[in-house]
């Protein structure tokens, strides 16, 4: 009995063993079926079922998902001739077209559509060619690879076909499903035919407000993508709290104080239109902005603050102001932070013409840039208006920071610099702008600049803030100097060489004696002297600064002009002042072991200037003799102060030029003074002494 009882306990348990076993290996693996999803005819007489396969006709079959879900990997069987394709649109309506190998490609419209921001867009589908067979495709990943990386969601599937013979579809299965995400917004929430937007205060993109008290502008804007051309209203209401003052009468009708009606007309396509109204505040509320075009129709409701001035103003700061240089290169401008509150004007050549004819720059660059930081404590976004101007003593601007551009424009007011920025709630932005400079009119010296931030479209000040700046004029004298420096030295070279035979042989060997004795005398009293002593001299005069001069000057001009006089006295010849001067070089690179090339470019040039001016009066020529009368006095005085001032400013451009130096124009004045008087009374004792020696020589 209990043998049977066994029995059939086992009998039974094997049945159930074998039933639970049929059950679960009946069952299909999660998503390997299709069951769940069912295709619709939407074109064409043809029906889906579990595929297709026909020689003849056209459909095209949209699948229809679980709720909740969408398919993420699929596959399917396909194979034929004529046109297959799987069509798979994406939530932000991007959309890839899978085509069959050896198919036609299908004909696809581009797709055109406004965004949440406002901004047209175009999407044009991907066409991707699959092989005939066995295709299986992961959606997400394929829309990573074609499309973007953000995350959507699918939310249509198309099967279509064109039989041109035997086309057949099968086998399809959805072999993972995906959960719809609640992040993606559906396609119809951000994509519109009609957008509205509004800045109030123009330039504010965040949060609508108005400055109680303050009449602010408003921009408002209609942006359409049409099919057809269409007529409508544009209706804004203001709560009663704002009053409207300014607007186009012949665009805005005003149906009341705090409601405009405004015609719309907008082309077939994309059109936009955009409105400008002033308006006051005296208290928050909401605005409703609502469009009518045909039988589309758009609404946008915000709500308007309305904060104090005092409070915008309190929360306002200026973090950081200065004036800064550029240094250009190219078409690069950089901006040299290191050098702040410092500006360079360079000034050119034509200076002097504008100050003797008026005449106007032939360009307008800036001189330097006014950069800063604000920094905005509110929570509110601001747009502001920041402006740069020079001030004097009396609080008038200086319209020679201007610029020539801004300053001719017409009107009461000119503008100043001036940039427009906006700076978000809690949050920092840098601003520049830049400032010009007259370089005719504008002078070197310590300057009065003020930066004033407003509201952008408001005369209200939030912030200023005042500081000093300096101005450096670089004039490019010293340029030309050192230029034609080097342009006599050259011909002074030149002429040494062409010249050297024909001078010599107009020279008697007494002659070729005497200037070597006058050279050497020369370098031996005021050379070798300052080679020794200069440091100390310059230690000892050197609390006197620029009359240091008058006793330096006296080996450097007074000696140096009366042997040279007295040499040509004896040796009127041209090309005397060359040929000593290049001795003179030579004995001091033998004696001092060195050649400065300084050295040699001015005392070259400086023996070129003479001897030409000496020639040209007739000195040299055999015109004009060294007598000891006023007019002859008078011209070689003149002379070696030409020559000594031209030698000073050389001098001291050339040794800032070449080093970087800085010397100030009222320094080198008084050491050419003391020079011109030094050479000039040197050139006359020359004379004396040039004639004193003729005597004894004959």
């Amino acid at each position: 009995m209990r043998f049977a009882k066994t029995v059939i306990l086992i009998i039974l348990a094997a049945i159930v063993a074998l039933c639970v076993f049929d059950e679960s290996d009946a069952k299909p693996a999660p998503g390997s079926r299709a069951d769940d999803i069912i295709f619709q005819t939407v074109e064409g007489n043809l029906r889906w079922q579990n595929g297709i396969s026909t020689e003849r006709g056209r459909a095209v079959f949209q699948a229809v998902f679980p709720p909740g879900r969408f398919p993420k990997e699929i596959e399917w069987a396909w194979a034929g001739s004529g046109q297959a394709w799987v069509s798979v649109e994406y939530s932000d309506k991007n959309q890839i077209c899978y085509v069959m190998e050896g198919s036609k490609v299908p004909e696809i419209k581009r797709k055109t559509y406004i965004d949440q921001n406002g901004v047209p867009r175009i999407i044009v589908p991907k066409i991707l060619l699959l092989p005939q067979g066995k295709i299986s495709i992961d959606l997400l990943r394929d829309y990573q690879d074609y499309c973007g990386s953000k995350e959507v969601d699918v939310c249509d599937l198309k099967f279509g076909i064109v039989a041109e013979g035997e086309v057949e579809i099968k086998d399809f299965a959805v072999l993972d499903y995906a959960a719809k995400k609640a992040a993606v917004k559906p396609s119809d929430e951000v994509q519109k035919e009609i957008y509205l937007r509004v800045q109030l205060p123009q330039g504010n993109d965040g949060d609508c407000y108005l400055v109680k008290g303050l009449e602010l502008p408003v921009e408002v804007q209609v942006r359409t993508l049409l099919k057809a051309n269409a007529t409508g209203n544009l209706t804004i209401t203001f709560p009663e709290s704002v009053k409207v003052t300014k607007y186009d009468p012949q665009r805005i009708a005003l149906v009341k104080d705090h409601i405009l009606r405004i015609p719309l007309v907008m082309g077939a396509g994309y059109a936009e239109e955009s409105f400008i109204i002033s308006v006051i505040g005296s208290g928050p509320g909401r605005m409703a902005l609502k469009a009518e075009l045909n039988d589309d129709t758009e609404v946008l409701e915000r709500d308007i603050a309305c904060p104090d001035l005092s409070s915008i103003q309190s929360n306002i700061k200026l973090l950081d102001e200065g004036v800064y240089p550029v240094k250009r290169e190219f078409r690069k401008i950089t901006i040299k932070k290191e050098l702040k509150n410092y500006i360079k004007v360079r000034e050119d050549v034509f200076s002097v013409l504008h100050k003797l004819f008026g005449s106007e720059e032939s360009f307008d660059e800036p001189a330097g840039m006014v950069c800063g930081v604000l920094e905005n404590t509110n929570n509110l976004n601001l747009p502001l208006h920041v402006k740069f101007a020079v001030i004097d003593n009396e609080g008038k601007e200086i319209l020679y920071f201007r610029g020539e551009h801004i300053k001719r424009e017409e009107g009461n007011d000119a503008p100043v610099p001036e940039t427009v920025i906006g700076v978000g709630a809690h949050d920092t932005k840098d601003f520049k702008m830049p400032v010009y400079a007259d370089i005719y009119s504008v002078k070197p010296g310590t300057y009065h600049g003020v930066v004033r931030v407003s509201l952008f479209g408001a005369e209200s000040v939030v912030s200023t803030r005042d500081f000093e700046f300096c101005v450096e004029k670089e004039s490019q004298v010293k340029t030309l100097v050192s230029a034609l420096a080097v342009v006599l030295s050259l011909v002074s070279v030149c002429l040494l060489a062409f010249n050297q035979r024909k001078w010599i042989k107009s020279l008697r060997t007494s002659h070729i004696i005497i200037i070597a004795l006058f050279t050497a005398a020369k370098f031996s009293i005021v050379d070798i002297p300052w080679f020794i002593f200069g440091d100390v001299t310059r230690a000892a005069f050197g609390p006197l600064g620029p009359f240091m001069h008058i006793f330096t000057g006296i080996f450097w001009d007074i000696l140096n002009a009366m042997f040279l006089v007295a040499l040509l006295s004896v040796v009127p010849k041209p090309g005397v002042v060359i040929i000593s001067s290049v001795v003179r070089v030579i004995l001091q690179g033998v004696a001092f072991g060195s050649f400065n090339p300084i050295s040699i470019l001015l005392v070259l040039s400086y023996s070129a200037l003479a001897d030409m001016l000496l020639y040209v009066a007739g000195f040299t020529s055999g015109k004009r003799l060294f007598t000891e009368c006023f007019g002859v006095f008078s011209l070689v005085a003149v002379i070696f102060a030409v020559q000594h001032i031209y030698s000073t400013y050389t001098f001291y451009y050339i040794w800032m030029y070449m080093y970087r130096l800085f010397y100030p124009d009222w320094y080198i004045n008084i050491n050419a003074i003391v020079s011109a008087i030094y050479s000039a009374l040197g050139a006359i004792l020359g004379i004396y002494l040039g004639n004193k020696l003729k005597r004894v020589i004959e």
